[in-house]
């Protein structure tokens, strides 16, 4: 018999989750009590719904029990690749993502069909309860709605300190369970990748260092360093904005520490990239533009166009932020 249920039961205690929290009418208490003893067996359809309840994918849950017992196939690179996880969370988070990438103009063309779309998924979500995961993905369409029914643009909260009083109030309860969760898996990368942007920047620095550090047991998770990068890579932008400078700079040398590790091309463009961001920023504009320059030749030379595409979109907004950084802020999702 495998050893699912002694590593669940391990997952679960870490989410401080109880037994009754977790059960349902598809795995009752006492059914899984039995399957953390081991006295149980359990399909698979079951364990998936099982590891929803507790915010953690197949691929992850698959992962961590086999790397116990079995030796790690080494790989020679790493391929910069979307992310595929097996997990309930997984549509709704990149749902959220694409609604909270909407343009100015795509709002304004369509204001009152978002503001229904949205109040509709907030309540959709909110029907399990606060303390289920739908609850804080709740949040973040709700903090969306608040920002909508100001008419102030998401770049320029800034502009309104009462308003980004009661952003971070709203998103108090996201930072709570960030802080909370001993282990932390895809899902809370993603959320905080997600809704740091409504935290105060000093919580978001103390977090930063939490995320990699609650992390790091699972780093040799083959998808892992490909979502730690992307975290970093939008802590980044957000400290640029706001003028942390020294812990924007930290921020890109993690990333460049782990990348000794990856040896990922895709990654090592957009380092190039933020280097340059970095220093145009650092500099008032008078070093920087080289790297950022490289960067973009380099995409175009290994055909990477998508990625070409998004430097060569971000370059201007960047050199309009330098002039005043209080316009054209860039917050990478």
């Amino acid at each position: 018999m495998n050893n699912w249920g002694q590593l669940f039961r391990k997952l679960r205690k870490e989410r401080h989750l109880t037994l009754q929290q977790v059960a349902d009418d598809v795995n009752s208490m006492s059914f899984i009590s039995k399957f953390e003893k081991g006295d149980s067996q359990i399909t698979f359809n079951r364990l998936i719904h099982l590891l929803g309840k507790i915010n953690f994918s197949v691929e992850e849950f698959l992962y961590a029990n086999g790397k116990h017992s079995n030796q790690a196939i080494d790989s020679t690179f790493m391929s910069y690749r979307p992310i595929y996880l097996t997990a309930d969370f997984m549509t709704p988070l990149v749902t959220l993502m694409h609604d909270l990438n909407f343009s100015d103009d795509d709002y304004r063309a369509r204001k009152t069909a978002i503001r229904k779309d949205f109040n509709i998924k907030i309540q959709d979500l909110e029907k399990n309860g606060p303390s289920d995961w739908h609850h804080y993905i709740a949040i973040l369409y709700q903090i969306q709605v608040l920002i909508f029914e100001s008419d102030i643009k998401p770049d320029a909260g800034m502009q309104s300190t009462q308003l980004f009083e009661k952003i971070r109030l709203m998103a108090r309860p996201i930072v709570t369970y960030l802080y909370n969760i001993e282990n932390w898996s895809a899902f809370e990368i993603l959320l905080f990748s997600i809704s740091h942007i409504a935290m105060p920047v000093e919580t978001v620095h103390r977090l930063e260092k939490i995320a990699i550090k609650r992390t790091s047991e699972d780093q040799t998770f083959p998808m892992m360093p490909q979502i730690r990068f992307s975290l970093l890579f939008s802590l980044f932008s957000t400290y640029i904005n706001f003028r942390q400078l020294p812990w924007a700079k930290e921020t890109l040398d993690q990333i460049e520490a782990l990348l000794k590790h990856a040896e990922d091309a895709g990654v090592a463009i957009m380092l190039r990239f933020y280097r340059g961001w970095y220093d145009y920023i650092n500099s008032n504009g008078q070093t920087g533009d080289d790297k950022m320059q490289d960067a973009l030749s380099i995409a175009n030379i290994l055909k990477f166009s998508e990625t070409a595409s998004e430097i060569a979109k971000i370059i201007p907004i960047i050199k309009e932020n330098q002039k005043d950084p209080s316009k054209s802020m860039i917050f990478i999702l």
